[in-house]
């Protein structure tokens, strides 16, 4: 993260869609209705989260992103193996001190017909800077250390400024600062997707809120969407490599009782499905079953504007008084584990080729003991018992982790009262943005394979820092990380990394890590294609019926 960060005050901003249920007006693609999960190649797939927004500068979520991935596309895709491989983009060159890209684009088109242009990479990545747009995304221009970025986003530079310039129709050249070894995974993030500068323009406010307010590049097109229950993909006809596209389209159903998913996944009316719990046993030897560690870190987000969160030894108190291992493998038990700290596990290796984890070491640790101390201290200092309300979410896996939680704190700290508090997903990252929380059960996913796409996140005005954490040690070790002369020097920049996590989680437990997501799945043999990444989007788009 870049100046960006401390210059923007962003708002999130859902696309509203409630109750709206409508069909496309674009060309390519079919109509798409939910068949069922057999006997066609159609695919079905349960969802326990809602999809918030369509608009790729807005969205801020998972779910959201996953979907976006279907409809549209980047310069580059990951593959099954986590690399960038070509998508837009066919071909690109590198200058010699690896600040000049120049890519060399694939004759694609809109599902409207209209030909897409480098310019629609300009004007995409401009609209995601821009102010007006008030994206949650936009730090990550300066994270990539795109020329001008944050003089652009402080208004200092006009958006032509920005380090991105169409050479021509086919050709895009990118200018950055200094080099920056993961970009190419990172275009394939839908925030760095293209934007139709006309289309845009001519749906105003409307834009993305329905099928019918959309094109697209990718290979499917959006065919319907109703919000709370389902939304639904076909094939879209025009994409420029639509014949390496199996599926005839992708429906996905927002369930969230697992139980009730299961029921349809053996009727055969769902095809993919999350498990969680008491589930993950019962149907852990089945043909279907799959399991792995996902680079979701769930934490608990403390409100430093609460007087209560203030107090560090209340924070410790709650620190050592979470159980994670338990967490992890008896109320989850779907493959995920403790957290040790911020950064999960297998997510990125220093220069020395070892895995961060492993080089920064365990931070967190359960010691009720120490609860208990700490505990009886922030006590005294406040003069009172804490009354602590938890805001999370209402999936089964969240609710079944507050309420484990609920009771680790008030077991471990005799006195203290933790009220929960329930909403929906967009309901509870709307709250946290606004500031109307005091503890809250959040998670972050990596947008790419770098120990930065946490830490960034609560460094003094940051846009994803809901809590108003600050500390001066750390904005001073992230940013001489990131932007000083240790940036220059991959060892330097990793140790300054590996104090920054020790100083946000260790000294100040500023944050609250809890655990880290597995992905515990059953996903019909006769399906495949479902690709998982460690750092950035699943993958749906490659998925087909055998």
């Amino acid at each position: 993260m870049k100046k960006l960060k401390l210059l923007i005050v962003s708002t999130l901003v859902f696309a509203l869609v409630a109750g709206c249920s409508s069909k496309p007006a674009t060309e390519g693609g079919t109509e798409g209705g939910n068949t069922g999960g057999t006997g066609n190649n159609k695919i079905v797939v349960a969802t326990d989260t809602d999809l918030s927004t369509m608009d790729h500068h807005i969205a801020t979520d998972g779910t959201s992103f996953i979907a976006q991935t279907l409809a549209f596309s980047g310069l580059t895709e990951l593959d099954e193996n986590n690399m960038a491989i070509p998508e837009i983009a066919e071909t690109w060159d590198i200058s010699e001190d690896g600040t000049v890209y120049t890519f060399h684009l694939a004759d694609a088109k809109w599902s409207n017909g209209t030909p897409l242009t480098a310019n629609d990479f300009v004007y995409g990545w401009q609209r995601l800077i821009n102010q007006e747009t008030a994206s949650e995304y936009a730090f990550i221009l300066s994270t990539i250390t795109l020329k001008n970025a944050d003089a652009v986003a402080a208004g200092e530079l006009p958006l032509e400024e920005l380090g991105v310039k169409a050479l021509d129709d086919k050709t895009l050249e990118v200018t950055l600062d200094a080099p920056c070894d993961f970009l190419l995974g990172l275009l394939a993030f839908p925030s760095f997707f293209p934007l139709n500068q006309e289309f845009y323009e001519s749906q105003g406010d409307q834009y993305a809120t329905s099928p019918a307010n959309m094109i697209y590049n990718g290979p499917f097109v959006m065919t319907d969407w109703t919000a709370g229950n389902s939304y639904s993909f076909a094939k879209n006809n025009d994409y420029f490599k639509a014949d390496t596209i199996e599926a005839e389209g992708i429906d996905f159903k927002f369930i969230q009782d697992t139980q009730s998913a299961m029921l349809e996944y053996q009727s055969g009316n769902l095809d993919v499905v999350k498990l969680n719990g008491e589930l993950v046993d019962a149907y852990k030897d089945q043909e279907g079953f799959t399991n792995r560690l996902q680079g979701y870190l769930w934490y608990l987000s403390l409100n430093f504007d609460v007087p209560e969160m203030q107090n560090a030894n209340l924070r410790k108190a709650m620190m050592y008084a979470v159980d994670r291992e338990t967490i992890a493998a008896n109320v989850l038990k779907d493959g995920s584990v403790a957290a040790d700290g911020i950064i999960p596990i297998q997510l990125a290796t220093g220069p020395d080729g070892t895995e961060f984890r492993d080089t920064a070491g365990k931070i967190t640790s359960y010691d009720p003991a120490k609860a208990l101390e700490y505990y009886e201290k922030a006590k005294a200092e406040l003069g009172k018992d804490a009354a602590i309300t938890l805001l999370f979410e209402d999936t089964e896996a969240s609710k079944s982790v507050a309420e484990y939680i609920q009771n680790n704190l008030e077991t471990n700290c005799p006195g203290i009262t933790v009220t929960l508090d329930s909403k929906p997903k967009k309901t509870r990252l709307q709250m946290m943005q606004n500031g109307e929380y005091q503890v809250a059960l959040h998670r972050w996913g990596p947008d790419y394979a770098d120990p930065q796409t946490y830490l960034d996140l609560f460094l003094v005005g940051a846009s994803n820092n809901y809590g108003k954490y600050e500390s001066q040690a750390y904005q001073d070790l992230v940013l001489e990380a990131t932007q000083g002369e240790s940036a220059k020097d991959s060892q330097a920049r990793w140790d300054l990394l590996v104090q920054a996590e020790k100083v946000l989680v260790g000294d100040d437990a500023g944050v609250i890590p809890v655990y880290q997501n597995g992905g515990a799945m059953m996903i019909n043999p006769n399906v495949t294609g479902v690709e998982f990444h460690s750092a950035g989007v699943d993958s749906y788009r490659h998925m087909a019926r055998k």
